[in-house]
């Protein structure tokens, strides 16, 4: 399993697709791990080489006790400088978007090219969190297995059946490497508190695809659309049949969408 040092910590990373082809990095989502997103990153191995990272705070990674979105975004252009790129695209779902803004945001010119999925500007906390803290669900003591179904609502389109759902979440199952403990949450969640990218937004350089799942009760088409707002020439697409699992609901056409947009 190929770690790096940056920027004082140990960064894990799985890579997909031929060393030759152009690089797009992948970032996972809350507490998510680069093998939980084999299934996204395999489909783009035939025209990319992939690199899925661990966030800070997740999976193999350093977990320090404390880290921010700056941080995070050093983390990712380090990671791209350390691979030996002088730069790459970017491709962030959900808290990765914000992971992959703020990179973005931080160094222009190391990213070639952006892709958002399922994102947002702004909040007060993760959009979990959020949507957690209003139903009176504690996140911080429940399994992997409670979370996810305590979520399905907000997560899914009700155009996904649910035995597609549950086939998905024994996948994730089977892939995750490592079971976050309430104190690694807890760091991740306060990385994400009061967190603002719209005073950074204009600063991206890199052609950007923002996409939203009309059903997504985290991250509404509304946020994505802010997001490209922000940023200059961006370009919004909302899917019509995907909820905030859009990466899985409608893999194929984002699959085909972003290599096209990124290729072009």
């Amino acid at each position: 399993m190929p770690r790096l040092r940056i920027h004082g910590n140990d960064v894990h990373y799985l890579e997909y697709g031929d060393p030759g082809s152009p690089p797009l990095v992948v970032v996972h989502g809350l507490y998510g791990e680069a093998s939980t997103m084999a299934p996204l990153a395999e489909q783009f191995g035939d025209k990319f080489r992939v690199i899925v990272p661990d966030a800070l705070g997740h999976g193999l990674s350093a977990h320090p006790p404390a880290f921010g979105l700056e941080d995070q975004g050093r983390m990712l252009t380090g990671l791209i400088a350390a691979l030996g790129y002088d730069a790459a695209s970017l491709l962030g779902v959900s808290m990765g978007s914000y992971l992959s803004a703020q990179a973005a945001a931080q160094e222009p010119a190391r990213i070639s090219g952006l892709v958002l999925v399922v994102s947002k500007a702004h909040g007060r906390s993760s959009s979990m969190a959020a949507y957690a803290a209003r139903e009176g669900f504690d996140l911080a003591a429940a399994t992997p297995e409670e979370t996810v179904g305590f979520m399905a609502g907000a997560l899914w389109s009700p155009h996904t059946p649910q035995p597609e759902r549950e086939e998905f979440l024994a996948a994730q199952l089977r892939l995750q490497q490592v079971v976050l403990t309430p104190q690694d949450r807890a760091a991740i969640d306060q990385s994400l508190r009061d967190f603002d990218l719209r005073p950074l937004l204009p600063a991206i350089t890199a052609p950007t695809l923002v996409v939203s799942g009309r059903a997504d009760g985290l991250n509404p088409p509304e946020a994505g659309e802010e997001v490209a707002r922000g940023i200059p020439g961006a370009r919004f697409e909302v899917y019509e049949r995907s909820g905030h699992m859009l990466p899985v609901e409608e893999m194929d056409r984002l699959v085909t969408e972003v290599e096209g947009f990124l290729l072009s």
